[in-house]
């Protein structure tokens, strides 16, 4: 679901600052006061924006990076691709090859 745009501003707001500590307790405060937004959302809505930030998904946990060299090595280090960290985020998993 996209962020009404109280919740965009303030994870982009979050964005500007590089911390990817703040970003991930701003997202988290967004997540609980929201239960309809999605990591998927969030994510949507820093890439329109053009972000610095990456939201890369886990079981049952998310992590945020700063720049896509950090997002590229995290998904490399995970063993999925940039499509199935989406759908991970959206909460539909899809196979990887290999």
């Amino acid at each position: 679901m996209p962020l009404d745009p109280k919740q965009r501003h303030k994870v982009l707001m979050a964005d500007r600052t590089r911390d990817a500590a703040w970003i991930t307790a701003v997202i988290e405060n967004v997540l609980t006061a929201d239960p309809t937004v999605t990591l998927d959302g969030i994510e949507g809505a820093l890439r329109d924006a053009a972000a610095h930030s990456y939201v890369i998904g886990g079981p049952g946990k998310f992590s945020v990076v700063i720049g896509m060299p950090a997002m590229l090595a995290a998904i490399a280090a995970a063993g999925i691709t940039a499509a199935a960290n989406r759908a991970m985020l959206a909460g539909t998993p899809i196979a990887t090859a290999g």
